[in-house]
């Protein structure tokens, strides 16, 4: 779908810079040239992991989005000179300075254009608002979403977030909060286990859009067992996740990255030994909650930004599923 776009953005190539599969196994293509993935859990990497399923309006541009719009994963494929006009429009005088290797979540590549250029990313110029994606969190005339889709639904409405997408495999996506101002506790892939809107009162694995990568789909869960995908599971969907590290420089310092690896721990890392995510602190460290256990636990925001970890009047239940080894 075409659209005259007031924003700036990345359009981007597949890059040499990015690392070969490895091949071998039960690991399928991952799009582009990029790493293998596990074909049942292991989300394409240059592709649509999903399609949205409402309509929604860039109220800045006053864009219009319609069902079936794709759902891109976390990572570009890299900026080279082939960016240099686009690079430049962001503001880099240099434009060699915003290059970049494929296979880094938008945000992250956002944040090293930033540094390299000595710019601020995102920025409102006027009217325009300059980023590698709109205000939706997607781009390109080719229109796809990488993060937020905050378009497609209200974020002050009460109660759980409505469906705005689904996978691949067809499931549900949701916006970002299972209930009023309670931020959902998630796996590895992105999801959990409760009552949606959309389920009759079952409680059923679905997905949440989350501020920070891997933003929609990090993998698709839930394990074969039913139970939640920790982060070194995820990792294990993905040869990408092999520990093949670069460093990239932010405004806010140099980190550690893993090309192509989308299975981000509990300090936001993808590469390291993993710090487990906080869902696993409540149901035990294996992870084992099995399809059709009750897991509704939910971070609140306080009115200081504080999180506070609550649980639904099920976590006994959840808890005697967890301990079961």
């Amino acid at each position: 779908m075409r659209r005259a776009l007031t924003f700036v953005f990345f359009s981007v190539a597949v890059t040499n810079a990015q690392k070969s599969a490895k091949g071998g196994g039960p690991m399928g293509g991952g799009g582009g040239g990029t790493p293998a993935v596990d074909p049942t859990h292991g989300c394409p990497m240059l592709n649509d992991v999903g399609t949205t399923t409402v309509y929604g309006r860039d109220e800045r541009t006053d864009n219009n989005f319609s069902p079936g719009e794709n759902i891109f994963g976390p990572f570009e494929a890299g900026f080279t000179s082939q960016q240099d006009n686009i690079l430049s429009a962001l503001g880099c005088s240099d434009p060699s300075k915003g290059y970049l290797a494929g296979g880094i979540d938008t945000y992250t590549a956002e944040q090293m254009v930033a540094a390299g250029c000595g710019v601020t990313l995102p920025r409102i110029e006027g009217n325009k608002y300059v980023s590698l994606l709109d205000e939706c969190g997607g781009h390109t005339e080719d229109y796809h979403f990488h993060e937020r889709l905050e378009c497609l639904y209200d974020k002050t409405a009460s109660g759980h977030s409505t469906k705005i997408g689904e996978s691949n495999g067809g499931q549900d996506l949701f916006g970002m909060y299972e209930d009023t101002n309670q931020l959902p506790l998630l796996d590895a892939c992105g999801g959990h286990y409760g009552v949606t809107p959309e389920s009759n009162g079952e409680i059923v694995y679905h997905y949440h859009v989350q501020d920070k990568p891997p933003f929609t789909f990090g993998c698709y869960g839930p394990n074969d067992d039913g139970s939640l995908v920790t982060v070194s599971q995820c990792r294990d969907f993905y040869d990408g996740c092999d520990g093949d590290l670069v460093t990239v420089e932010t405004p806010d310092g140099k980190i550690d990255y893993d090309l192509w690896c989308p299975c981000y721990d509990a300090n936001g890392a993808n590469s390291g030994e993993p710090v487990e995510l906080p869902v696993f602190e409540s149901f035990g460290a294996n992870g084992n909650v099995t399809f059709g256990a009750p897991q509704q636990t939910t971070s609140t925001i306080d009115s200081d930004g504080a999180t506070i970890i609550t649980a639904g009047s099920n976590l006994l239940l959840c808890l005697a599923f967890a301990f079961l080894i």
